[in-house]
């Protein structure tokens, strides 16, 4: 019932901004305000934090925490599987479910036994069946998303078991503690290809845009990478370095900023 509530909102608000090779950003203002916050708080908190998580731990202990905080998304993923109609991935992400679960998710045997994990969240269920993205949107200490996705996220809530395990006054706390974990596991993965694009970036903030989009349209083809028409540029930046919002997809190397045009 939810899910057909969303996506009839998402329907009529996001007719206009379908096409995947453009990005609306009509709050553009309020985005960018928000956007420089949260690079605030990731320079003064995060990537401190992300530096002394990847010098205290042990690259094993590294994995340990990123194999645990992929697998407690697991019942989520599964239920987008199951509702984008992909027996395959369902399978997949079941398997790997109860095999990683044998080591409380700490380790991943599933992978080498041939079970593939692949990030599914509801912002791609709707997409899959036919929803545009809608206008573009920085969410507090969250960072990029867009209309359909934020709702998603929303929807996702319910698919989570930490929504409803534990006494109901620490619920809360062990839903921020998971996202707390899987944002410093993330920062701290790709430490260098994120500084060193904020440095380079002419618009940091457009360049952000841009590369959520495309990572986002190709996430719903299930990798597929789309060709921007009319900025091939920014198409084979987005093949170099992708930023993800889960951990567990691996970004490439981050290319030196471009002249402008004069």
């Amino acid at each position: 019932m939810i899910a057909a509530v969303c996506s009839a909102t998402l329907v009529s608000c996001a007719a206009q901004t379908n096409d995947p090779d453009q990005t609306s950003d009509p709050i553009e203002p309020v985005n960018r305000m928000i956007f420089a916050f949260n690079d605030t708080v990731d320079l003064v908190l995060v990537q401190p934090t992300a530096f002394l998580y990847r010098e205290a731990l042990p690259d094993f202990a590294q994995d340990m925490v990123h194999n645990f905080v992929t697998w407690l998304r697991s019942p989520i993923v599964l239920a987008n599987d199951l509702l984008q109609g992909d027996i395959d991935a369902a399978g997949d992400t079941s398997a790997r479910l109860v095999v990683n679960g044998l080591t409380l998710g700490l380790f991943d045997p599933a992978t080498d036994m041939g079970f593939q994990h692949r990030n599914e969240d509801f912002g791609q269920t709707l997409g899959v069946h036919g929803t545009g993205g809608g206008f573009y949107i920085v969410l507090p200490l969250l960072g990029p998303s867009n209309l359909r996705d934020t709702i998603g996220l929303i929807v996702d809530r319910f698919f989570d078991p930490l929504t409803y395990i534990g006494h109901v006054d620490y619920r809360p706390i062990y839903s921020i503690s998971a996202k707390v974990t899987s944002a410093v596991d993330f920062r701290a993965r790709n430490y260098e290809q994120i500084n060193e694009m904020k440095f380079t970036s002419l618009d940091y903030y457009a360049r952000v845009r841009t590369i959520y989009s495309q990572h986002r349209n190709a996430a719903i083809k299930n990798g597929e990478i789309p060709v921007d028409k009319t900025t091939p540029d920014m198409s084979r930046e987005f093949e170099q370095f992708v930023p993800t919002s889960y951990p567990g997809d691996q970004t490439g190397d981050v290319p030196t900023a471009r002249e402008p045009v004069n």
